[in-house]
């Protein structure tokens, strides 16, 4: 046999072995055992009745499963919210998610409200000094903001060549009523009319006494302060023509301050005139000065949909400044009620999940009816829980996420697509 015709002969003879082996292999795979779990991960497995038909439901976390038929002691009530289902969590896997739990309780309902302001002023407390007449000032006594006075200390001495006139349009007429006394009541009239202006410019009684008693006009007027308190304003220097309608000073009594704040329109309804009130300043961090309301703005400000709030303090011993920065504190007692802790209360915007405890190991999600008021760190709870309920407050994202995730794979047991029965009669798709 020729060198060629025996090398095609075992070249088509290793072909034909090649493919031999192929099909052979094929097939063995085909029959070959579904695979192993991966290592450290084993897949659970559950029986499907004979002729049943469908894909069984995902699996849960490790440590966390869907309750059995039978429900432990206490797990009565009624069905789960839609989309929600029972799980029980192991107390090894609650130790490593950070499961804690709160206590549904009958407590006070105090409503807290905390805001901030400037202080100001007494406005009914302060005076703006402007003098009746015009001249040139003279002297000031009074020389500097800040400066305290009291009620009747003289602030400053003008020259009018109006008040010398006036002083002696009543010296002119005192002497002509002493040099006929027997006149006629007209000119008694012009006395007085003459002493009134004086009075009217307020020049002190004691001043127009002496005027009557030495019959010498005084060159200068000298003004008083109305009221005790603090220079807030000084306008006036030395040498100054001042006029009526110029601002010589403004002093404030201090002995009270006003403090202006700010509330929500939804706060509005938990304040009332003369309710008491806590102010603290991050100056005096130490101190508490308690005061009341006595102002609420009738009108609301449509920028920031507030109202302005005016309380009042005491400032005996002269601590509280105009301008110090407060805090503010005041409190609604609303009487007793059910509440749950905040962080119990999933919002999902259509409805309020609360995870209930009913033994060590299983939760109950229940939807809950809270008002929307807020008491500190605490919702008022009308409908859903009993007093002496445990809920989840912390892990409780983790909780609800089993739960819908449990849910979720339960409604989807038998949807056809799924996947293969786990039975091992399932045939292999072509």
């Amino acid at each position: 046999m020729s060198t060629k015709r025996y090398a095609g002969l075992s070249g088509c003879a290793l072909a034909v072995l090649l493919i031999s082996t192929a099909f052979h292999f094929v097939r063995g795979q085909d029959r070959s055992p579904p695979p192993a779990a991966m290592r450290g991960m084993d897949m659970p497995t559950t029986s499907t009745p004979s002729g049943a038909t469908g894909a069984a439901p995902p699996a849960a976390m490790p440590g966390m499963e869907m309750p059995a038929t039978s429900k432990p002691p206490g797990a009565t009530g009624p069905a789960p919210p839609a989309g929600y289902a029972e799980i029980t969590v192991a107390p090894e896997v609650q130790q490593r998610i950070g499961v804690t739990l709160g206590t549904v309780q009958q407590t006070a309902l105090t409503m807290n409200i905390r805001t901030v302001g400037i202080i100001r002023p007494n406005e009914t407390k302060i005076a703006h000094i402007h003098l009746k007449t015009e001249g040139w000032v003279q002297k000031l006594f009074v020389s500097y903001t800040g400066q305290k006075v009291k009620a009747g200390d003289p602030m400053l001495s003008i020259y009018s060549p109006a008040f010398f006139t006036a002083q002696s349009e009543f010296l002119s007429a005192l002497r002509t009523v002493s040099s006929n006394p027997d006149g006629t009541a007209d000119r008694q009239v012009v006395v007085e009319s003459a002493r009134r202006r004086l009075q009217l410019w307020d020049v002190p009684e004691a001043a127009i006494e002496r005027l009557e008693k030495t019959g010498k006009a005084q060159e200068l007027l000298t003004m008083s302060s109305p009221i005790s308190g603090t220079v807030l304003e000084k306008k006036v220097f030395d040498g100054q023509y001042v006029m009526p309608q110029g601002e010589l000073y403004v002093v404030a009594d201090l002995s009270t301050v006003w403090v202006q704040a700010r509330v929500f329109e939804y706060e509005l309804p938990h304040i009332e005139m003369g309710m008491p009130v806590t102010v603290t300043l991050p100056s005096l961090a130490t101190g508490q000065f308690p005061g009341k309301v006595v102002f609420v703005d009738p009108v609301a400000d449509e920028m920031t949909r507030s109202v302005q709030v005016r309380v009042e303090l005491p400032n005996s011993d002269g601590q509280l400044r105009p301008g110090m920065f407060c805090h503010i504190s005041m409190t609604h007692a609303m009487g007793t009620g059910l509440t749950v802790p905040t962080s119990a209360v999933i919002r999902t915007g259509e409805r309020d999940i609360a995870f209930r405890a009913v033994s060590a190991d299983h939760f109950v999600p229940v939807q809950v009816k809270i008002s929307p008021l807020r008491f500190e760190d605490r919702f008022q709870v009308l409908e859903g829980l009993q007093a002496g309920d445990e809920v989840v407050v912390s892990a409780n994202f983790l909780i609800d996420s089993e739960s819908r995730l449990q849910a979720g794979g339960s409604s989807m047991a038998g949807m056809a697509g799924m996947g293969a029965s786990n039975t091992g009669n399932g045939k292999k798709p072509r």
